[in-house]
Order: C-alpha cells, then sequence, then structure tokens
C-alpha cells in the first residue's frame, strides 16, 4: 500500500520565519512548500500562514499580494484545512484593534 502525499503550503507573504516551518514539517516527513503563487492555492492540500509582525502591515502585504481571495476561496469554500501560527492565527479576525485598526 503506498501513502498519499498531502502538499501543505506555507503561505509567503513577507512576514514570519517560513522556512523553521517547513523544516519542521519535512522532518516530519510531510511535503511544505513556501508560496505565494495562486496557482500553488489551487494545488496545495492544506495551508499554513505563520506570522510575526503587526496585524496591519500583515493584511496590507496578503492584500497587496492579492492572495486575500484565493485565500478564502480555498478554505472557506473548499473546505481545505488552515492553521494560523501566532499572527496567522489573529489575521482570520475580521479586524484587530492593534496599532490604531486595521
Amino acid at each position: 500500500m503506498s501513502a498519499v502525499t498531502k502538499t501543505i503550503m506555507i503561505i509567503d507573504y513577507g512576514m514570519g520565519n517560513l522556512a523553521s516551518v517547513r523544516n519542521a514539517l519535512i522532518s516530519l516527513g510531510g511535503h511544505a512548500i513556501i508560496s505565494k503563487e495562486k496557482k500553488d492555492f489551487k494545488t496545495a492540500d492544506a495551508f499554513i500562514l505563520p506570522g510575526v509582525g503587526s496585524f496591519g502591515q500583515a493584511m496590507e502585504n496578503i492584500k497587496n499580494a492579492r492572495m486575500l481571495d484565493e485565500l478564502n476561496t480555498q478554505v472557506l469554500v473548499g473546505r481545505k484545512p488552515f492553521l494560523g501560527i501566532c499572527l496567522g492565527m489573529q489575521l482570520i479576525a475580521e479586524s484587530s484593534e492593534e496599532g490604531g485598526g486595521a
């Protein structure tokens, strides 16, 4: 019997320690890619959104990279698994009062 390898996409929006998350997944036997490409959102089986920094800047980066709609489509409509780490978990909120609001 062969195991099916799932692709976990670590979302690159310019904030966070992406390589550490990727290395941890690989050490556990997973298949992980770091990307911000629309085509990778469609082919990934699950997503991790790591992050360190401010909510406002992170949302601006995600919006400027035009990733928000595709991420929403894949996770909310397509029901693909999602894990937010630190700031990445905060980013699933609709807004934040951090730094004057975003």
